[in-house]
């Protein structure tokens, strides 16, 4: 196999991987992350812009997860181990509720065109979205608003330094698998599971990678 080759299976593994890891967000229920019975309101926020090769989608979630997936398999996972992340986080998901009258139920999850912007919100078993357009976020009213308040947890998670590399992590996960299949699993991998793949609470990426792979 060329090394162009390789690179580009990678590349597409990385890409499977952060997909997958924004699907299972999407079909989350309160079970999976025991959202608290008094939690009436939203708990879980995907804010996604389409750039033209790209869509970035930013997660904040009421357990204190915030992660950014990107379609190409860069973003980072568990930036809500960071305080000002983390407080970030829960201002998005507040002002989230703001929005629930701009939004309709939905079961379609595809990524939004490139040029707009979707929210989807999860409430109660519910999954709701709205989108715009991003050349009209500033004039598009509380839509706007709650845009730029995923704005300022990507600065919280810049200036933090928050989180773990998603692509540092999907390599991490496809070389751990790879030595699993070989029948060659040494100690220490299976030891630093949870420390290299960031944290569980987080949507583990070694276990979106197993997901995959069975």
């Amino acid at each position: 196999m060329s090394a162009t080759t390789t690179t580009n299976a990678k590349a597409a593994s990385a890409s499977n991987i952060a997909v997958a890891l924004r699907a299972r967000v999407l079909n989350l229920s309160r079970s999976d992350i025991e959202v608290p019975s008094s939690q009436q309101g939203v708990w879980g926020v995907v804010v996604e812009t389409a750039h033209p090769d790209t869509v970035a989608s930013l997660v904040a979630l009421i357990d204190g997860s915030v992660s950014l997936y990107v379609s190409d398999g860069n973003g980072c996972v568990g930036c809500g181990t960071q305080r000002e992340v983390r407080a970030a986080g829960a201002e998005l998901l507040k002002l989230a509720n703001n929005v629930l009258e701009l939004t309709d139920a939905t079961t379609t999850t595809s990524l939004p065109p490139a040029g707009f912007v979707r929210f989807y919100l999860l409430i109660g078993d519910e999954l709701r979205s709205a989108q715009t357009r991003l050349e009209e976020i500033n004039h598009s009213e509380p839509l706007g608003v709650l845009f730029f308040a995923g704005q300022r947890v990507l600065a919280a998670i810049e200036r933090a330094g928050a989180g773990q590399s998603l692509a540092h992590e999907i390599r991490l996960a496809l070389n751990a698998l790879h030595q699993q299949t070989q029948g060659d699993e040494p100690a220490e991998v299976r030891d630093t599971t949870h420390a290299d793949y960031g944290d569980e609470q987080c949507l583990s990426v070694g276990n979106v990678v197993r997901l995959l792979r069975t």
